[in-house]
């Protein structure tokens, strides 16, 4: 953090504060006749920025903590020129690392502010993005009203632009990785974060025992199996519902690229087993059920046709990243999840069954491929299934499945070749 112990007198700060005393000049004289009271308050932050530059030992860290106020009132003016301006000097002195945990809250309520009346939704979304991105000092409920803020812009409604939409859901992405890379660097013992410098939500649900930046990332992985799952967040009040894709992908991301976080930390593990593995058997549940009306003889296990789609037809991107998860649960925590390993395996191996979609066998058949590529992977399931009494014969299983699909294969290709056809 380049200024936070900078004291005026070095000349990079001194040059930085000449911008911040140019920039309340400006709004100063923006404000003039229109918002006396926000000219006032941009007086009041050029003469504290005028006095701590004639004071080599002042601290830029404490001045810059004192002139967010006129910036605030500039963001509750509902003059989108004067809103647009004081965004732009406070990204300024978010990148220069000036703020401190409670500037950063003073911030993040500005900007959630902003956002319940959808006012520049792109700056917003910016400037959280920055604030995150360049300090460690949101946490907790302000970390929460972070979140909220980006999520409630992934849906598309009237007013908003498909653009606006994928910014939002790339900065939640963004967010929540970083999130993760936090709690592991605070695993690791690389990351260190003040407890006073959190403000608690009285509605969070998490284990006492875990550290701030484990209890962030505990609750938003809880609130994303949540609204998976169709039920209202606990912990990011005010999001009842999101994509069911949009909440799949951000899973994904969270299993794929921090499964150390489930290894070393025991509720992570606990999270993984009986909230993750139950949703995704739950969210399963069509496609297992679901059979194709007609089977075209052309095509081993061809689609419906011409009858109305059923209530509980599985959905193709749905479907697709829920086999992706899958994939992923097998190969990276199957050390972990041996029970629920054999349920995802005997699962995928039935999608291979004659009368399944065309596409769900297709998807079926990436995921097995996936696997057999991998001899350990294989051996490892040999170990823990096919060798020991009174279990599933997940090899034997899976062997057999592809030979059939194999055959029925060759069947159809007979059958269309045959004359009169």
């Amino acid at each position: 953090m380049a200024f936070v112990s900078a004291v005026t007198g070095d000349d990079s700060t001194r040059k930085f504060m000449d911008v911040l005393q140019n920039d309340f000049k400006t709004l100063s004289l923006e404000t003039k006749k229109k918002y006396p009271q926000i000219r006032e308050a941009c007086d009041e932050a050029i003469e504290k920025l005028s006095l701590a530059a004639n004071n080599p030992q002042a601290s830029l860290y404490g001045v810059v903590n004192q002139i967010l106020y006129p910036l605030v009132q500039g963001c509750e003016s509902k003059d989108v020129k004067i809103i647009k301006f004081c965004l732009g000097t406070i990204q300024r002195l978010i990148a220069q690392q000036g703020i401190d945990a409670k500037g950063a809250r003073h911030i993040v309520d500005c900007l959630f502010n902003l956002g319940q009346a959808n006012t520049l939704e792109l700056k917003l979304l910016q400037t959280a993005a920055l604030l995150m991105t360049t300090s460690d000092l949101v946490h907790g409920d302000t970390l929460a009203r972070t979140m909220v803020l980006c999520m409630k812009m992934v849906a598309a409604c009237e007013g908003r632009d498909v653009s606006t939409s994928h910014a939002a859901a790339a900065t939640v992405r963004q967010l929540v990785a970083l999130v993760f890379e936090r709690a592991l660097a605070e695993a690791d013992g690389t990351l260190n974060v003040n407890p006073a410098d959190v403000r608690i939500q009285t509605n969070q649900k998490a284990p006492k025992d875990l550290k701030p930046c484990a209890v962030d990332a505990y609750l938003i992985l809880q609130d994303i199996i949540q609204l998976i799952n169709g039920d209202a967040a606990n912990w990011l009040v005010g999001i009842s519902d999101v994509p069911k894709t949009f909440g799949l992908e951000l899973l994904d991301t969270v299993l794929t690229d921090f499964s150390p976080v489930f290894f070393k930390i025991t509720e992570f593990r606990f999270l993984l087993k009986e909230h993750v593995c139950a949703l995704i058997i739950r969210l399963f549940s069509p496609n297992v059920k679901y059979r194709a009306a007609f089977t075209a003889p052309h095509i081993p296990g061809g689609g419906a046709g011409g009858t109305p789609p059923a209530p509980d037809r599985p959905h193709f991107p749905v479907t697709m990243r829920l086999l992706r998860l899958v994939s992923i649960i097998l190969h990276k925590y199957h050390d972990l999840l041996v029970t629920e390993c054999e349920i995802f395996l005997s699962l995928t191996i039935k999608f291979l069954d004659p009368d399944k979609p065309l596409w769900q066998r297709a998807l079926a058949l990436e995921v097995l491929h996936k696997m057999t590529i991998q001899p350990d992977l294989l051996k490892s399931f040999c170990e823990c299934y096919d060798m020991r009494p009174h279990a599933t014969n997940i090899f034997q299983d899976i062997v057999n499945a592809l030979g059939a699909y194999v055959q029925s294969l060759f069947v159809a290709a007979n059958v269309n070749t045959q004359p009169g056809k």
